[in-house]
């Protein structure tokens, strides 16, 4: 039913998870981590967030998405055996995925589909992650992190937390689709918030949370031996 890719974080996953990002001394690793979790954003738009999408009125964060937005995240020009002697560690060109996307017109970043272009709101309890927000997007001007680095990171805090598995940021994003199933959020609503194509996976969110609360139930009371 949920498939190979299909991975999200369990209960007692999140809750050790979330206290080890909490515990790390780099605050990027701690936002990268806290960020996911809490707003299913997918690792291209993670990474590709710049300052002004973090809004604020009255007190409230969102984020708003964009359907395009220059990416700078590269390493500088690169190829033919570094002939000229670039420096690989300047920023300002687009990343490897932005560059290597034929079927673009240019090399800026676009996501996913016609639905991804949403504002996620933060929600206000969080104050510490809504400090980091506010610190990163008062001392940088995009996200100092590689797709492949994000999940670095990610795995770094899977092990900090002795989970036996790894982490990566799609399986945030089906983390938090299982913790807004779990709060009775429809299947529309997930899908406006996560940015999905189509129902298929929102509707899943719901079927695969309601399937591990039976079978946490089961498995407290022992039904098979009643």
């Amino acid at each position: 039913m949920t498939g190979r890719g299909f991975k999200p974080l369990s209960l007692d996953e999140i809750q050790v998870f979330e206290a080890a990002a909490k515990d790390a001394t780099n605050p990027i690793r701690t936002l990268t981590a806290r960020l996911l979790l809490h707003t299913g954003m997918r690792n291209g738009e993670f990474n590709h967030m710049r300052p002004w999408w973090v809004l604020e009125k009255n007190g409230k964060y969102r984020i708003d998405i964009p359907r395009r937005e220059d990416c700078v995240g590269g390493a500088g020009p690169a190829g033919f055996g570094n002939q000229n002697h670039f420096n690989l560690n300047d920023r300002g060109e687009p990343c490897s995925k932005c560059r290597n996307k034929s079927h673009r017109e240019d090399n800026r970043w676009t996501c996913k589909t016609r639905s991804s272009d949403r504002t996620i709101p933060i929600n206000s309890k969080q104050e510490d992650l809504v400090d980091l927000l506010k610190w990163w997007k008062n001392g940088y001007d995009y996200m100092p992190l590689s797709h492949r680095s994000v999940n670095y990171h990610l795995k770094q805090l899977a092990d900090a937390a002795g989970l036996n598995r790894k982490v990566t940021a799609h399986d945030l994003r089906h983390t938090h689709g299982t913790m807004l199933a779990r709060m009775d959020w429809t299947a529309v609503q997930i899908m406006d918030r996560l940015g999905h194509g189509s129902i298929q996976m929102p509707r899943k969110y719901i079927t695969y949370t309601a399937q591990a609360s039976r079978d946490l139930v089961e498995k407290k009371y022992n039904l098979d031996s009643l």
